[in-house]
């Protein structure tokens, strides 16, 4: 088999509702120049079934099977580590893209070139796919072409550019945390921005990514993982304090949505606590009062008046409950 222009990486697990339609969304592309690696990450269904099935009617489509990480991170970048090609792309097993997808965003790639080329993300609920949103929104100018530090800045506060597309390979394989045992909950958070923050240019093509949102999702569900984001927002606060400065406006947001996000993740704690196992909860409050106390004590005297009361009254509020389990 010749070298591939693009390698697609899809980490696959008990995903036989789906992968199916991902699969063949990837086989039906226009642009033919391309081989998939998928990591089926100890799937206990009929997904690597369906899967091989797949392997054995095209040579472009190759399988292996690892332990399961608990995470979707671990086998994406293994993925990434047998890709052949010099792009790389990953596509989760619950997620389709369009049949142009590949083509017109290597064209966009030898155009620009770009070390990454981000497409449009179209976000449809499950249950009712008419609501949808898509990222970046319409009226976003899709033929823009920013350095890496630029496309950053539009991650902050919120995402306005979507977090999906074709990438460097040697550029994904210099992140921190690439094979490595990171696998925090919502790391891509971070995978993502540090790319970015690494990457020479940034282009966009106006395609379209396929994102399900699904109740069976892992970020919707309350677990210790569930608080592994308020290591991610440290990390981040580190990333960019790093790279753009300490006094940056990005890092001053993390900052600040990092300490909300510990309050929201007390008051999630709070209303579905008693859902967990007394042990799983204790592990959590633990973790969580570690992270809320340094960041309180460093961070108060910046934070505005009112915000700072807020925090005092679910500080005091956190101690007490904690002290009362």
């Amino acid at each position: 088999m010749n070298v591939p222009l693009i390698s697609i990486a899809i980490p696959a697990y008990n995903a036989e509702k789906y992968i199916e339609e991902c699969l063949n969304s990837i086989l039906n592309q226009t642009f033919q120049d391309w081989e998939c690696i998928i990591i089926n990450d100890g799937s206990t269904d009929n997904t690597l079934a369906i899967i091989e099935n797949f392997v054995a009617k095209d040579e472009r489509f190759s399988c292996y099977s690892i332990p399961n990480s608990g995470s979707a991170k671990i086998p994406r970048d293994r993925a990434i580590s047998y890709a052949k090609a010099k792009l790389v792309m990953g596509i989760d097993a619950d997620d389709f893209i369009d049949n142009d997808v590949l083509e017109k965003l290597y064209a966009r790639a030898i155009e620009t070139k770009a070390d990454i080329v981000y497409l449009r993300m179209k976000l449809f609920d499950e249950e009712n796919p008419e609501n949808f949103s898509l990222i970046p929104a319409e009226n976003f100018d899709m033929k823009r072409v920013l350095t890496g530090k630029e496309a950053v800045m539009l991650t902050i506060p919120k995402w306005i550019i979507g977090a999906n597309g074709i990438v460097k390979k040697e550029l994904w394989t210099a992140i921190s945390t690439f094979n490595t045992e990171i696998n925090l909950m919502n790391v891509d958070e971070y995978d993502t921005r540090e790319m970015l923050i690494k990457a020479k240019t940034v282009a966009f093509e106006d395609v379209i990514y396929h994102y399900r949102q699904h109740g069976a999702s892992i970020t919707k569900k309350i677990s210790v993982k569930s608080f592994e984001t308020l290591i991610t927002d440290k990390m981040l606060e580190n990333l960019f304090s790093e790279h753009l400065g300490h006094n940056s406006l990005q890092k001053q947001l993390v900052s600040q949505y990092r300490m909300e996000e510990i309050i929201s993740k007390r008051l999630l704690l709070f209303r579905m606590g008693s859902k967990l196992p007394a042990e799983e909860r204790k592990r959590i409050k633990k973790k969580f009062f570690r992270h809320f106390w340094r960041f309180f004590a460093k961070f108060v005297i910046k934070y505005k008046l009112f915000r700072i009361t807020i925090a005092m009254y679910q500080f005091f509020y956190f101690c007490f409950n904690a002290m009362m389990v």
